[in-house]
């Protein structure tokens, strides 16, 4: 727990603060909890593919057509999870090309083990599992609950308590 003291002395500092004034701080700032991707908000960063997201989601209308907003809400939660699955892949990608470039020559499959128990022991790698098993449970659920909305088929059947 935080002393009062603290407390105060935070409060005085953050009120001396006035932020960013150039552009470029400004523009720095806006990105500082972004260390990822994974739980962004603009879910297509810049350097990705907007056109490849655009055929994501022409994908995912085409093969589901959802008939109406609250379909098309939890097409827009499959694609959005997907598209986050995708940049979590690059990255373990990226890691795992890293770590076997620190490995020394040699056997090239003991190479790869070594990367691979190198990384395994890392808190990145565990903590880029945990988000693609979270993207993974987001999708299924989302598909799970469109596929239950169209099996009840509702807005056809009578409303119980206006009988």
């Amino acid at each position: 727990m935080r002393s009062l003291r603290r407390i105060n002395s935070s409060r005085a500092n953050g009120a001396r603060s006035r932020g960013p004034i150039t552009p470029e701080g400004k523009q720095r700032s806006s990105a500082n909890a972004l260390r990822h991707g994974l739980l962004a908000k603009c879910l297509v960063m810049e350097n990705e593919s907007s056109e490849c997201f655009d055929e994501l989601v022409t994908e995912h209308q085409e093969r589901f057509a959802p008939a109406d907003g609250v379909e098309f809400a939890m097409v827009e939660v499959m694609v959005a999870a997907k598209w986050r699955m995708r940049r979590a892949w690059a990255i373990e990608n990226c890691l795992m090309e890293k770590a076997i470039r620190n490995q020394p020559p040699g056997d090239e499959a003991a190479r790869i083990a070594a990367a691979r128990s190198h990384l395994a022991a890392s808190p990145e790698l565990n903590l880029l599992h945990r988000y693609q098993a979270r993207l993974h449970r987001s999708y299924q659920g989302a598909l799970d609950n469109l596929l239950l909305l169209r099996e009840l088929d509702l807005p056809n059947q009578p409303n119980p308590i206006s009988e």
